[in-house]
């Protein structure tokens, strides 16, 4: 048997472990300093050697910790066999801990069989072993009460009113009983040489070892902490003092021969392209008071500047984190929308990330960006499931039509259900408390009844692309009008202001209906995964037909348009299709067309 200071020695690693991995566990600051980079591999914001050797070692540094201090409590026992308390204990200890280590390499953790086993029946079974063997010997009330306290918690654990906490309470059993052992214990040479190499060497650099790792870091990010938040606060004071930085105008980046700058909603160019990289101009409340900037870089140097193209340099801490987050995340960001190279995208997006790392929740940034037409939601009445709709010129009756299967049964193959209760892919929606599937107009018939004011009065049988049931909406364009598509489910048309039914081919998909123009996607069967760039086509007819302009990239505002002309660069039109802009090669009025190749002209 081991020698009162060896077990003790044992147990105070056990401790030492224990509380490094609730360390851990409980403290994960120095994750929230950190980035991910690819495969994923992590870079610490404070470019931090021993954080970055944690953060991308984790998994093997736990697992040689679970395994190693398993193993070396599993040895232990067995020197112990002569003192069955601490034998159990040690013995408990060890395959618990070297369970989790084995969670680690094999992923067991969902494997609530065998943690049954482990923390449930075995204990039980070595308790009661261990009751019988001490009951010869005249056994100490404390004896009996830990075995049979050992009995009680595994019955809760395995009825699952308690999780398994065999960690602290072996621990805790090993001091209790290694304080009981006898002091004057011999070990002999042989004993001694592997107790030192086993204990004093592999443990210490097993747990001291651990445990310094994660004090290192936390100490690090906390020191590093501090500095970003003084300097930040320099940051923010400083922002109040820039010229133009309460101006609340929506300035748009644009890019041009690699070069960012920006032009406002009107499309006048109010900073000229002459940065590297820049994010979004960003709300942000400083005192009260609302401040509007953003993240430029130029000649690797990063500002912060104003829309009078004020600027602040950013320096120190601050600028050390923002070099350390560009060169290990960037090129990892844009590569993940990049992958053939062959045009700019995501830059911008990746960059206002960055603006939100260096900032890390303690600046609220709201991205300023143009707001795309929102369609108009028209409320429908509705009685035995029967939806009506007026207007001034004409009435319109709404009744489902469903299929047989659609009435009895839900498709699992060809639909989606969100357990959350909401809309899934295919816009079809289950309601939990009435147990109902709504089926969207994709699926679901409707025969319509327009009555005009003349009395004039149509049925037929249509899909209107665009009514949900369960709340009676229906979502017309801009202008009011309602889009349908036949039997044959091709949107080919829609309802005017006074009830008529006017198609079109059904080779154009329809965008929207504004400013008496119709906004057309010419349908194209090409294959989006294939290496070939797929080209889409945008029409604007006016509402006799005559073509008014032709593009391959279109995006559709309140006021304006986002075009790429025949130079195949990128300008903003007015509502009555005047160009108002200068040409770019990209215009990245939102986070979609940023990621979007087409809207580009280096695609």
């Amino acid at each position: 048997m081991n020698k009162k200071r060896t077990n003790r020695l044992v147990a105070i690693s056990n401790i030492i472990a224990v509380a490094s991995i609730y360390i851990l566990a409980f403290s994960t600051k120095y994750l929230l300093s950190s980035i991910m980079t690819g495969n994923n591999e992590g870079k610490s914001i404070f470019n931090s050697f021993i954080i970055d050797t944690l953060l991308n070692n984790i998994q093997i540094i736990m697992t040689l910790v679970y395994c190693g201090m398993g193993i070396l409590n599993i040895i232990c026992a067995i020197q112990n066999k002569e003192n069955k308390k601490i034998f159990f204990w040690q013995l408990v200890f060890g395959i618990c801990i070297l369970w989790n280590g084995s969670n680690i390499i094999l992923d067991l953790q969902e494997n609530e069989f065998i943690e049954l086993i482990i923390f449930g029946i075995v204990p039980i079974i070595l308790a009661i072993i261990n009751l019988i063997l001490i009951r010869k010997n005249k056994p100490k009330v404390i004896q009996v009460i830990s075995y049979i306290g050992v009995i009680i918690l595994s019955i809760l654990n395995i009825i699952g009113i308690i999780g398994s906490y065999w960690n602290i309470i072996c621990i805790v059993m090993q001091l209790i009983y290694i304080h009981l052992q006898d002091k004057y214990i011999e070990e002999s040479k042989s004993r001694k040489i592997v107790n030192l190499i086993l204990y004093y060497i592999i443990q210490v650099i097993l747990v001291i070892g651990f445990l310094g790792m994660i004090l290192v870091s936390l100490l690090i990010t906390k020191v590093n902490e501090v500095e970003w938040k003084n300097e930040l606060s320099k940051l923010y004071n400083n922002i109040e003092t820039l010229q133009g930085a309460k101006v609340k105008e929506v300035y748009v980046p644009v890019e041009k021969d690699y070069k960012y700058g920006f032009v406002n909603s009107s499309g006048q160019e109010k900073i000229q392209c002459q940065y590297d990289r820049v994010s979004y101009f960003n709300e942000l409340e400083i005192n009260n008071n609302l401040y509007y900037v953003a993240l430029v870089k130029k000649d690797n140097k990063f500002y912060v500047i104003s829309k009078n193209n004020d600027n602040i340099m950013i320096s120190g801490n601050l600028e050390k984190y923002l070099q350390t987050i560009d060169g290990h995340l960037g090129e990892t960001m844009i590569k993940m929308f990049n992958e053939q190279s062959n045009y700019r995208n995501a830059y911008l997006q990746s960059f206002e990330f960055f603006f939100h790392v260096l900032t890390k929740g303690e600046m609220k940034l709201t991205q300023q960006t143009i707001e795309k037409n929102n369609y108009n939601a028209i409320t429908l009445s509705e009685r035995n499931s029967i939806y009506y709709y007026t207007n001034k010129n004409y009435s319109m009756v709404i009744e489902p039509i469903y299929n047989e299967d659609e009435e009895d049964e839900y498709d699992y193959d060809d639909n989606y259900y969100d357990e959350e209760d909401e809309y899934d892919y295919d816009d079809n929606y289950y309601d939990e408390e009435e147990n109902t599937y709504y089926l969207s107009s994709k699926n679901t018939k409707h025969k319509v009844t327009i009555t005009k004011n003349n009395g004039e009065q149509e049925t037929s049988i249509i899909y209107l692309t665009d009514f949900y049931e369960k709340d009676a909406t229906l979502y017309a364009f801009t202008n009011g009008y309602i889009g349908f598509e036949d039997e044959e489910n091709k949107r080919n048309g829609w309802i005017d202001e006074n009830g008529n039914k006017i198609t079109i081919p059904d080779t154009y998909t329809i965008k929207d209906i504004k400013n008496n123009k119709v906004i057309l996607q010419v349908d194209s069967t090409e294959d989006y995964n294939s290496n070939e760039k797929p080209e889409l086509h945008f029409i604007i007819i006016d509402m006799k037909g005559k073509t008014l302009l032709q593009t391959t990239a279109l995006e559709v505002y309140d006021d304006m348009y986002l075009v790429r002309n025949n130079n195949k660069k990128m300008v903003l039109m007015d509502k009555n299709l005047n160009v108002i802009s200068n040409e770019y090669d990209k215009i990245i009025s939102t986070v979609q067309i940023d990621i979007a190749p087409q809207y580009s002209s280096y695609y």
